[in-house]
């Protein structure tokens, strides 16, 4: 095996995208390739390993900072972080100048300012294997998630952005022919797993779902195609069936009424966490949950499913997307229709009311995730992608 010089970028330092490039830039270390990755400030992860450098150079903004403002700071400091961000890519461009690695790797593009980045990166290093891990293969609108993100200069720039990379790595089978459909990036289009979340279990003993009160956590993003409405369109059946069951929403805000959908969890008693929920309070919410749901409406894949694994923890999910080749429906949770509030809570009523067969069901997750999904077979993939790369 080549040694390789590898490059991760991530703008922010937390959150889904950061920690699945963490946790792969340290097994590929531990392969043993040269990897830096490129980040914001205070990264909630810093894998330690000879092989890996966390560079936390580039002036980006964290998650956790504070969200809620003025409605006119909120529009000042959308132009500051959008100045943020076009020093960041200058910043990281002097960089890979500087450091020169053989291989570029990106999870996310959401402006222009990353296409033109991403162009520029492609001229300063011709020679340069150029890689995304495509997570999410169409922009959802801030506004409505439920609808694509769309825009004259964005589109075009976007394009010019996709072509110009050498391998493109996705994390399934309907993401990838969703690449092909809507990028045609003319390179190799990978699939590999997801991987685990171990990194955010940490070290204390986890509850055994069997010994949990019947509670119920949706955790992840507050968007629109999540599905949040149909949850709590499902609570009023759960508490029918189970009077002392809790349901939780945590997450960070996008793209959603967040005083009119705090209104209506309010009314119908679910807790809520919103905002960004930082690593160490990961255990504890899914160590309280007896199941976990994602009633997505739409959706390539979804991290939290393997993180409720990581934490033996069933899912209730929807089969849309790559959920149904994650969720074994009977084994490791169950599968119900998109935008059916009946059948999830009579789904969720199955699994409160059944804390062996719960139990059972997380312990399965826990073990496929094991077998199929450890981040040294994602490694192992990875590695084999960048092989079939354009350069």
């Amino acid at each position: 095996m080549n040694r390789r010089r590898v490059a991760f970028v991530e703008f922010p330092p937390a959150g889904g995208l950061y920690q699945f490039s963490a946790q792969l830039a340290a097994a590929m270390a531990e392969r043993g390739h040269e990897v830096h990755l490129y980040t914001g400030p205070r990264p909630e992860l810093v894998p330690v390993h000879p092989n890996l450098r966390v560079r936390p150079v580039l002036p980006t903004w964290h998650p956790a900072d504070p969200k809620t403002i003025h409605p006119l700071l909120h529009k000042i400091r959308r132009v500051l972080r959008a100045g943020q961000l076009v020093v960041a890519w200058v910043v990281l461009l002097g960089f890979l100048a500087r450091d020169r690695p053989g291989t570029v790797i990106w999870s996310n593009w959401r402006y222009t300012v990353d296409a033109l980045g991403v162009l520029a990166v492609r001229r300063l290093l011709p020679r340069a294997r150029l890689g995304l891990i495509s997570h999410e293969p169409v922009l959802h609108n801030q506004q409505n998630t439920t609808v694509d993100r769309t825009g004259r200069v964005l589109d075009p720039a976007l394009a010019k952005a996709w072509t110009s990379m050498d391998v493109v790595f996705v994390l399934g089978e309907e993401p990838r022919r969703r690449v092909l459909e809507r990028w045609a990036p003319g390179c190799p289009v990978v699939v590999i797993p997801h991987g685990d979340e171990n990194a955010l279990r940490g070290d204390a003993a986890v509850p055994d779902v069997a010994d949990t009160a019947p509670n119920v956590l949706f955790f992840g993003t507050w968007s629109a195609y999540k599905g949040i409405d149909v949850l709590l369109d499902a609570v009023p059946a759960i508490r029918a069936a189970v009077p002392d069951a809790e349901i939780v929403v945590a997450g960070a805000v996008y793209g959603v009424d967040l005083p009119a959908l705090q209104a209506r969890a309010d009314a119908l008693g679910v807790r809520t966490h919103p905002g960004y929920i930082p690593s160490e309070q990961v255990p504890e919410l899914f160590g309280a949950a007896r199941v976990v749901v994602t009633p997505y409406k739409r959706a390539s894949q979804s991290g939290v499913v393997h993180l409720a694994y990581t934490f033996d923890r069933p899912v209730v999910a929807t089969s849309v997307g790559e959920l149904p080749t994650v969720v074994q429906d009977g084994e490791t949770g169950l599968l119900v229709p998109p935008d059916d509030a009946p059948a999830l809570a009579a789904a969720v009523v199955e699994l409160l009311t059944d804390a062996e067969r719960a139990h059972k069901m997380g312990l399965a997750g826990a073990r496929w995730l094991a077998d199929v999904a450890s981040w040294t077979a994602v490694a192992e993939k990875f590695d084999d992608g960048l092989a079939q790369a354009r350069r």
